[in-house]
């Protein structure tokens, strides 16, 4: 049996907007990346333990309020860049140069940005960005020279929420699957300058967000989607199309969901992380062909929109949870009981 332990909590002055964990470059350690509601852009490592655990690294100010928070090596030059969706229709490339964080480039969107994810829709070295705005609108991007330039662009039936990439064994690049207010969940595809709809299937009620991750140890992504607020419906990508592997129903809204291996030992399989906006977080496993509860713990007595992700951040080999509730941070572990 396992049991989910807060590790640190810590207080930020600012309510928080978005948060994810990533390294900066192949050699560096995982870090924490969040945006706060006054515009800033806050990177910090972290040491479990100290008396602050949060220790900065950068940070850069006077953004608008950022909506949606992508990061991936868009640039090419082997160091992870951040892409901000602003909330005044701007998606904006922030590059970490010389130990500071600098924005080199600004692109109009004409409408709100609701869904950023950067990916590898090309054989190559750098990430795509693919963006999806209030107005229905799909956009693919790929960095030349100094600016972010369009490659593809589709008007969508519905606005999209929530997209990420999907890796599929023996394919170079990834495709990238979200969902919107039909109840579809789409499979899509870069190719021949446009965005091609490869796949989709019907599920019930709106689908706003989504996650893809390996947990079948089948070197393909796995698609989890919440659906209805409530309803999450794990998915497989075969021959014949998307094919459900299980559903539940949560108890509350659930407003993020990560899929991932937390612990280090080589026999883990993948695992599925959801957290409910009262602030909840629970693990589960996929067993049987069922998702089955390992875990859960409650951080906070009022919460509505807690978000969460996942990351090495202690560098010990295994993943950490980190949960943001208005402008507290918790670090949890997975821990046996």
């Amino acid at each position: 049996m396992h049991d989910l332990e807060v590790t640190s909590e810590i207080a930020l002055k600012e309510a928080i907007m978005s948060i994810e964990i990533s390294s900066l470059s192949d050699d560096d350690n995982e870090k924490l990346v969040l945006t706060t509601i006054n515009g800033d852009v806050r990177v910090y490592d972290y040491v479990s333990g100290d008396k602050n655990p949060l220790q900065e690294v950068c940070v850069t100010s006077g953004f608008p309020p950022v909506s949606t928070l992508a990061l991936g090596d868009v640039t090419g030059n082997g160091v992870t860049d951040f892409i901000l969706g602003c909330m005044d229709n701007t998606m904006r490339t922030v590059v970490l140069s010389e130990g500071e964080l600098e924005e080199i480039s600004s692109t109009p969107l004409g409408g709100l940005p609701t869904a950023i994810c950067a990916l590898n829709v090309l054989d190559d070295d750098a990430a795509e960005v693919v963006v999806a705005s209030n107005d229905g609108a799909l956009r693919c991007y790929q960095w030349f020279d100094v600016v972010l330039d369009k490659l593809a662009h589709k008007v969508l039936e519905h606005p999209v929420f929530s997209i990420r990439p999907l890796s599929t064994r023996g394919v170079s690049y990834s495709r990238f699957v979200f969902g919107d207010e039909s109840g579809n969940l789409y499979v899509y595809q870069y190719a021949d300058d446009r965005l091609h709809e490869r796949t989709r299937v019907k599920l019930q009620g709106d689908v706003n967000l989504v996650a893809t991750g390996n947990i079948l140890d089948d070197r393909n992504d796995e698609i989890l989607t919440v659906s209805d607020g409530r309803r999450l419906t794990l998915l497989t990508l075969d021959q014949g199309g998307i094919s459900v592997l299980d559903r539940i129903r949560a108890p509350s809204p659930i407003t993020s969901v990560r899929l991932g291996v937390l612990q280090s030992d080589e026999s883990s399989e993948g695992l599925i992380i959801s957290c409910q906006g009262n602030s909840k977080v629970t693990i589960f496993s996929f067993e049987e062909n069922q998702m089955k509860e390992q875990a859960s713990i409650k951080t906070a007595k009022k919460s509505v929109e807690a978000q969460i992700a996942m990351g090495d951040l202690s560098g010990d080999g295994s993943a950490e949870i980190v949960q943001a509730v208005r402008n507290s941070i918790y670090v949890m572990s997975l821990v046996e009981e």
